[in-house]
C-alpha cells in the first residue's frame, strides 16, 4: 500500500530510513539535518556520532558500514557505500570537504581512530587508514596501508600517523608512522614528515 509521503516510500525502496527514522536516532546520534542525511536500514551508527548534511552512509548486498562512537561525518558531503564489502569507521573526522569511501568486492575499508579524511578525497577499499593517520586533498587512494600514530596536532611528525595528501591517484603504499606521500601530476616518493616540519620538536 502506498503512503501519504512519497519521499518515505522513495526512501524505503531504495533501502534508505525515513526523514522520520533518521530524526528519530537523535539524541544519541547527532543528526544535524535530518532530511538530506540518508542511511542504509543496515548501517550501524552508535551513539555520540555526529552527522552534517549531505551524509550518505549506504550498505548494498552483504556490505556492512559500522560508525564508531566519536566520529564525526563533515561538514561537506560525506557518502560512504559498501558494496559486498565492509567500512568501519573509528571514531574519526570526515571533514570538512567532500569525502568519499566505497568498499567493494570484499575490500574492505577501515578508519581507525583519530584518523581524518577531508578536502575532496576518495577512499577505495582495500584500504586501512590507521589511527592519527590524514588522507587531505583531491587524491585518490586504493590498496593501500596508512600506519598508526599521534594525531596531527602532536608536536613530533616523526610520530604522527602517516598522511597523504595533494591531488592525483596514490595506490599501494605501505606508509609508516611520520611517512608522507604527496601527489601532484606525478607521485613523489615517499618523504618524512619532518621535513615539512624542520623545525618541530622531536619526542
Amino acid at each position: 500500500m502506498t503512503s501519504a509521503r512519497p519521499l518515505d516510500d522513495a526512501r524505503l525502496a531504495a533501502g534508505f530510513l525515513t526523514p522520520d527514522d533518521v530524526a528519530a536516532l537523535a539524541p544519541d546520534v547527532l543528526v544535524l539535518d535530518p532530511s538530506s542525511v540518508l542511511i542504509g536500514r543496515s548501517v550501524r551508527i552508535e551513539p555520540g556520532v555526529v552527522l552534517y548534511p549531505g551524509t550518505v552512509l549506504e550498505g548494498r548486498g552483504t556490505g556492512t558500514v559500522v560508525v564508531r562512537s566519536g566520529a564525526r561525518l563533515g561538514p561537506g558531503p560525506v557518502t560512504v557505500v559498501a558494496d559486498g564489502a565492509d567500512v568501519e569507521i573509528g571514531p574519526a573526522e570526515l571533514g570538512p570537504g567532500s569525502v568519499t569511501v566505497v568498499a567493494t568486492d570484499a575490500a574492505d575499508v577501515v578508519i581507525e581512530p583519530g584518523a581524518r579524511l577531508s578536502g575532496g578525497c576518495l577512499v577505495e577499499g582495500p584500504a586501512t587508514i590507521g589511527a592519527g593517520a590524514q588522507v587531505i586533498g583531491t587524491v585518490s587512494v586504493r590498496d593501500v596501508v596508512l600506519g598508526g600514530g599521534a594525531d596531527r596536532h602532536h608536536p613530533d611528525p616523526d610520530r604522527r600517523g602517516a598522511v597523504v595528501k595533494g591531488a592525483g591517484r596514490i595506490h599501494g603504499v605501505r606508509l609508516g608512522a611520520g611517512d608522507v606521500v604527496v601527489g601532484r601530476t606525478e607521485v613523489s616518493g615517499v618523504e618524512r614528515q619532518r621535513a615539512h616540519h624542520p623545525d618541530a620538536p622531536r619526542r
